[in-house]
């Protein structure tokens, strides 16, 4: 929140300015009053796209929209001049985060939140599609966190439904990393679309990132058609609901109702958002007043300091940063590019998310008592990187695929041992073989305290991957390595395994002892072998996570 310059106006229409919030590429976003005393965020456009050809009437119906949208979710308009010197816009102001501000300061939602999330914007969704219209725009800084529910903005190039002249075939209009693939394709997008672009922000919401990774415009937009989106690190029935929006054929996506349906089975009594981002709007609320406060006293002529410095909260930058304005300007329908892959020359607010380095918020603090929430849950105390849960080594249950052959081994062995004893071979005499069956009948008590270690690893590792969140930086470095490590030891036991089978089977002749216990040795060994052929790279990978987890960026801390 900026102090008013000499080049900002101090009236548009029947509100006084107090404030500036922020600037994008379609305009500037100020703080003002009604004559009322309703505080409202005023839209004014460039003066230099006012007089771009065709703007105007594109104004115009943008406020036409707004106005036709009203219901849950949803933030209303309250006036606007499209005819304007310069067209201008006031909505209703929200005192909060936007859900990209929200993830940047304190990192992914809980899962009880991601829920409430899902269920707040289906409903917007539904209010939307409800007057036949494609919001077309749905990204993190389009969503904003009030202390009621999640609410959806910016309805700059929604579209009606049913409005050919406005979603013509070959027209690419959107935000790369949200968009559908057939918005991608210049296609022309329906409701299903909207859906799409929502499991990428609940994506988003769950994991720090959005599910086609950071990169290009070009480059999102050929994952969004081509790729499967990566949803690793999500709750298990969360992610399945995201999936099912995060479908490539439009038919195939859930619609809003169903998807308020599916929610309403996860929703909890408690708070819909973590305590620190309870306490952030709480702080926003009371910077609010302090500015209302303000504004009383210099009307009565007694004046009054500025107020505390705060985030924007709509068009301006979502980050804890001051926001530079980027050099694309507002996005239109633009004729794709040659080739299959389409493409954006720019995005539908100032900036194509893409979600930054994390960074603790600011420690400053507004004077006097603060709300804390009656049931705030287990503590967050720090944000983990999206990467520490990704990949095939963070599941430590895929390691069963080792461990299960190793137990039965361990289970099977004296039999198997027995059957060498009793029918040795008489190709034993052969050199190394005899070396290799002496060490596997004899030299092996490693094989129970190896397995039992590995298991017990299995389930603490598994307990913690869950609950890192809640324990300093140190236990997720921690955590990192010991799976590193944990990894490794497994590729040698699974190695020394499949050695000491062909030592004991070597032993004994083909077709000696009980023949289902050969059976299941000849299984036991083909599993092993399907293992060993991946133990080097897993290894390799594995020491590559050690020194990640020692060296890397695994978590920041959540609160100051």
């Amino acid at each position: 929140m900026q102090s008013l310059t000499a080049e900002d106006p101090r009236r548009v229409g029947a509100y006084r300015l107090l404030y500036r919030l922020g600037e994008g590429g379609m305009g500037r976003v100020y703080l003002g009053r009604s004559p009322g005393g309703q505080t409202v965020a005023v839209k004014m456009v460039h003066a230099g796209m006012a007089s771009a050809p065709g703007f105007r009437e594109r104004f115009a119906r943008e406020v036409r929209v707004s106005r036709e949208v009203s219901g849950p979710g949803t933030v209303p308009v309250l006036a606007a001049a499209a005819d304007a010197p310069i067209p201008w816009l006031a909505s209703a102001y929200v005192p909060g985060p936007s859900l990209a501000e929200a993830v940047h300061d304190h990192g992914p939602l809980p899962e009880p939140s991601l829920w409430r999330l899902l269920a707040g914007l289906a409903r917007a969704l539904s209010t939307v599609h409800g007057c036949a219209l494609v919001h077309r725009d749905l990204k993190p800084t389009n969503v904003l966190l009030s202390s009621d529910g999640p609410l959806l903005i910016d309805f700059g190039i929604a579209r009606a439904a049913d409005d050919t002249a406005f979603t013509a075939t070959g027209s690419v209009v959107g935000s790369a990393g949200y968009m559908s693939p057939e918005q991608a394709h210049g296609e022309q997008v329906g409701p299903a679309s909207d859906i799409f672009s929502l499991g990428a922000v609940l994506t988003f919401a769950a994991l720090g990132s959005g599910p086609f990774g950071n990169g290009s415009p070009p480059e999102l937009l050929y994952r969004a058609v081509h790729d499967e989106p990566d949803l690793n690190g999500m709750p298990e029935d969360y992610a399945a609901v995201v999936g099912d929006c995060l479908a490539k054929g439009p038919a195939d996506r859930p619609s809003p109702e169903d998807l308020l349906a599916r929610a309403e089975e996860h929703r909890t009594d408690e708070p819909w958002l973590p305590g620190p981002l309870v306490l952030a709007i709480a702080r926003k609320a009371e910077q609010l007043l302090s500015v209302e406060a303000e504004d009383d006293a210099t009307r009565a002529g007694t004046g009054g300091g500025p107020p505390p410095r705060t985030a924007v909260i709509t068009e301006a930058d979502s980050g804890s940063r001051p926001w530079t304005p980027p050099s694309s300007v507002q996005p239109s329908s633009i004729p794709p590019p040659s080739g299959r892959s389409a493409y954006l020359s720019g995005s539908a607010t100032p900036r194509s998310y893409a979600p930054p380095a994390y960074q603790p918020p600011a420690q400053s603090r507004p004077a006097g008592p603060r709300a804390v929430p009656a049931h705030p849950g287990p503590r967050q105390q720090v944000w983990v990187n999206p990467w520490v849960r990704r990949g095939p080594l963070s599941h430590p249950l895929l390691s069963l695929f080792g461990l299960a052959p190793a137990t039965v081994l361990l289970l099977t062995g004296s039999s198997l041992k027995a059957i060498a004893r009793d029918h040795t071979s008489s190709s034993l005499e052969l050199g190394g073989w005899k070396d290799l069956t002496e060490w596997a009948m004899t030299d092996d008590g490693w094989r129970l305290p190896l397995t039992l270690i590995l298991i017990v690893m299995l389930i603490v590792l598994q307990y913690f991957r869950a609950r890192l969140e809640r324990y300093p930086v140190a236990v997720t470095r921690t955590w990192n390595v010991a799976i590193g490590c944990f990894w490794l030891l497994l590729t040698g036991t699974v190695i020394a395994n499949f050695l000491w089978l062909m030592g004991t089977a070597a032993g004994a002749e083909e077709d000696a002892g009980d023949g289902r216990l050969l059976l299941l040795r000849g299984l036991v060994s083909a599993v092993l072998m399907l293992d060993g052929l991946v133990t080097v790279p897993v290894a390799v990978a594995a020491f590559i996570r050690v020194l990640r987890g020692v060296f890397g960026d695994v978590a920041r801390p959540a609160h100051p």
